[in-house]
């Protein structure tokens, strides 16, 4: 799938554009303040993920005459489709002028988007990788984030009963239910993505693995958890808080024999993450069958000069669309189609 044209009115920054977007790759340029982080997150509302940070205070212009933000889009690829996100005090999607969900937005344009953070998957923590997985997770099994919502919901109870010590009993088959769920499905991912082949092949002569730990014994992740809540139950009352469960999952990226954050040099960790993003990618397009998007703000801002060329060679061999922002061209004239900022 990718973006046709796209609509903006009163978002953030943004009074009023529209935008046609090619189907490769597709430069945001301008200098700081101007504007590139919101178009990009625009889109990434458009694609069912809603805002960067997830909250809709601030979304909206503070002048705006009906107090409400705007967008819209129109798909294209494997099918045709009229996108529309209303932005107020909540948000409310349309597809093809029917109310929808943001589960529905995102099967119909799969986008993966990278903030300069994300980038830093090899040497960041376990919550980097968590959220990678996470997004991933949400692409290939539509339940997921309704699950992964529903876990926190009942983690944070069981957080509450803790603190006021009171009977936690009720809370633990669900906990080890939805946790459980959570945990296996980002093993399969992981597993997935090591399997998969890098489309551009950029880390072709590095060997890498990947594996999450906890591991999961051979059980199921609803017995691990039953088992090791189990286990922590004194810990957990001194704590007040779970001590076991998805969010203690962490993807494990090893290279000779090594961690990868450690083995590699920081251009060979470059290379490692634009290839599982490109995995990520290929993944996405395997088990849903459409091209996936993806999105990257101030990619430059973490890679040198021969890097930056590295990655757009090897975004441009994808045949995906890709939109990159930054203060200048940082492929140096390997894109043609630049839209400079501000609007």
């Amino acid at each position: 799938m990718r973006f046709e044209f796209s609509v903006v009115k009163d978002f953030r920054s943004l009074r009023g554009a529209r935008l046609e977007w090619a189907p490769g790759l597709n430069l945001i340029l301008g200098p700081n303040g101007s504007g590139k982080t919101n178009l990009l997150e625009s889109l990434n509302v458009l694609a069912g993920w809603g805002t960067f940070h997830g909250r809709t205070s601030g979304a909206v212009s503070w002048d705006s005459e009906r107090g409400r933000a705007l967008l819209g889009a129109r798909v294209t690829g494997e099918e045709d489709h009229e996108l529309q996100v209303q932005v107020s005090t909540r948000m409310t999607p349309r597809l093809d002028g029917k109310h929808v969900t943001f589960t529905d937005l995102r099967l119909v344009v799969p986008s993966m988007t990278f903030l300069p953070t994300d980038i830093n998957l090899v040497e960041g923590s376990p919550a980097v990788r968590r959220l990678f997985l996470d997004r991933l997770c949400a692409l290939c099994f539509p339940p997921y984030a309704r699950r992964l919502s529903e876990f926190h919901q009942v983690s944070r109870h069981r957080a509450t009963l803790l603190r006021q010590d009171r009977p936690i009993r009720g809370t633990t088959l669900p906990f080890a239910r939805l946790g459980g769920w959570i945990m296996e499905a980002r093993r399969r991912v992981a597993s997935l993505l090591l399997k998969l082949e890098d489309p551009a092949d950029v880390c072709a002569a590095l060997p890498f693995s990947f594996s999450m730990t906890p591991e999961l014994e051979d059980r199921s992740g609803e017995e691990c958890l039953l088992r090791a809540l189990e286990e922590t139950s004194e810990r957990e009352r001194y704590a007040q808080r779970p001590l076991v469960g998805p969010n203690r999952d962490d993807l494990e990226i090893t290279s000779f024999g090594r961690p990868a954050a450690e083995a590699l040099s920081r251009g060979q960790k470059r290379r490692l993450v634009l290839s599982l993003i490109l995995r990520a990618g290929r993944l996405i397009e395997l088990q849903l069958r459409r091209k996936p998007v993806l999105l990257f703000d101030d990619l430059a801002a973490e890679l040198d000069a021969a890097a930056r060329q590295e990655a757009g060679t090897a975004l441009l061999t994808t045949g995906w669309q890709i939109f990159v922002t930054g203060t200048e061209d940082p492929f140096e004239g390997l894109v043609d189609v630049k839209h400079l900022l501000p609007l």
